[in-house]
């Protein structure tokens, strides 16, 4: 391994602020033409029967999945993993690069595990909060993820990659403006970001092996949505409902990892149970049950046309460098805890400041593709600057990496008190600092020789 030196930052005009690792060894970085690419991908669904009801889930609408996709090239091999759940704790993530390096020797800081980010799910608890049967999820999680690695390694074979992008108008900016202050809701005028990202990895006869679908929206149709007789019902949502549009569409030959973007302040503009806010400036929901479910096959059903119909138009190109790279950037922080969420708008808030923050960066480079990860939602306006201004041809900026920290938001959201806002612990102006950090980490590694 090799650690960067302070001054060799300021040297590439990183700052003080980031500290960087890049990763050699098994899966980390390969450049030149010394072997060819092979590619795996796998996935299984995790099997809840039996384990229900749990939390407030009665029932299962449609199965949860673990996605990994390998990647290898000569002795280098690199691993993502996308699990369809609302977000990830440290110690779980352990255990799960635990499997896959295991299974696969790809070293644990050349994985990357990120949650499909559904709000339909039971959560992954470890601990003294563990009991019986949340201890029987999350073995049922862990199996199914050696299923769909042990699936990856046994397709892995040559292949090629290439890139497209397309527009998507599903999703809306959730931050409305009311007598009482901003609170959640669509509004139609609110920036959104509509671009969709797709990378493919293909078999040497050009058929999709791997297909990976980025886009700033929270897969959030069902999200507190009840049955008309109470409980919730286990969903992946709209990660789900795209994902498996797409397999289908490829008659399973193919595996979809959705990577959710840059979607702190971003929704489906039809929601299941959207948020109303009272004459009083009290608020709620207005539920619409099972019905929701409609709602999803719809925006499944659209995003995923738009996924396929980029999908088809991708020519495949050459790509003789992957690397991984991992980062720390150093931002202010703000005093929060989830016991202090905002509840409702309000007119004026004081932010308080707390120690600093480490913002953990992981980038991995295909060619000319670049997939920025970060834990913390972004604005997606943050992610819509950091490709507007990065070298590389395609790059993807996807969030709920190797865990969750809540939100970053661009300064607007502290001026206006959004939920947001008011729900992270960064301090204002740190998301429009981190992009230009990420900026610069690109153009360094844009310049690394091949």
């Amino acid at each position: 391994m090799t650690m960067f030196s302070r001054r060799r930052f300021l040297e590439a005009g990183l700052g003080l602020s980031a500290l960087a690792l890049m990763i050699p060894a098994m899966g980390g970085t390969t450049t030149g033409d010394d072997a060819k690419l092979r590619a795996g991908a796998g996935r299984s669904n995790i099997a809840l029967a039996g384990l229900l009801p749990i939390d407030e889930f009665t029932a299962e609408h449609d199965p949860l999945s673990t996605r990994v996709l390998l990647i290898e090239k000569g002795r280098y091999r690199q691993a993502i993993v996308v699990v369809d759940i609302t977000s990830l704790t440290d110690t779980v993530i352990v255990q799960m690069k635990a499997v896959v390096s295991e299974i696969t020797g790809v070293k644990a800081e050349c994985i990357i595990i990120t949650a499909s980010h559904s709000f339909s799910t039971p959560h992954l608890v470890t601990g003294d909060q563990q009991t019986p049967k949340t201890q029987a999820v999350l073995e049922a999680f862990k199996k199914a993820l050696r299923r769909a690695t042990h699936q990856a390694m046994g397709t892995l074979q040559p292949a090629i990659i290439g890139m497209g992008n397309g527009i998507s108008r599903i999703g809306v900016n959730r931050d409305i403006s009311t007598p009482y202050g901003w609170w959640l809701g669509a509004d139609d005028t609110g920036f959104t970001d509509p671009a969709v990202g797709v990378v493919t990895i293909n078999t040497l006869n050009n058929q999709p092996l791997a297909v990976l679908i980025n886009y700033a929206v929270q897969p959030a149709v069902m999200d507190a949505s009840q049955t008309e007789n109470g409980g919730r019902l286990v969903s992946a949502d709209l990660a789900g409902a795209v994902s498996h549009y797409v397999e289908r569409h490829y008659g399973d030959n193919a595996v979809a990892f959705y990577l959710v973007g840059c979607a702190g302040d971003q929704v489906p503009y039809l929601q299941a149970s959207p948020h109303i806010i009272h004459d009083d400036g009290s608020v709620g929901r207005a539920d619409l049950h099972e019905k929701g479910f409609l709602l999803l096959a719809l925006l499944g059903q659209k995003l995923g046309d738009e996924v396929i119909r980029i999908t088809q138009s991708i020519k495949p190109e050459s790509a003789n460098i992957y690397r991984v790279e991992r980062h720390l950037i150093a931002l202010n922080g703000l005093r929060f805890t989830p016991h202090n969420a905002a509840t409702g708008p309000v007119t004026t808030f004081d932010y308080v400041h707390s120690t600093p923050v480490n913002l953990p960066v992981v980038l991995i480079q295909w060619g000319n593709i670049v997939i920025v990860g970060v834990q913390p939602e972004l604005s997606a306006i943050l992610g819509e600057r950091i490709r507007a201004a990065s070298p590389f041809a395609q790059t993807l900026v996807i969030t709920m990496v190797d865990g969750a920290a809540k939100y970053l938001p661009d300064i607007s959201g502290y001026q206006r008190f959004t939920y947001e806002a008011r729900s992270s612990p960064f301090a204002p102006g740190e998301g429009e600092h981190a992009v230009q950090v990420i900026v610069n980490l690109l153009n360094h590694l844009r310049a690394l020789p091949a």
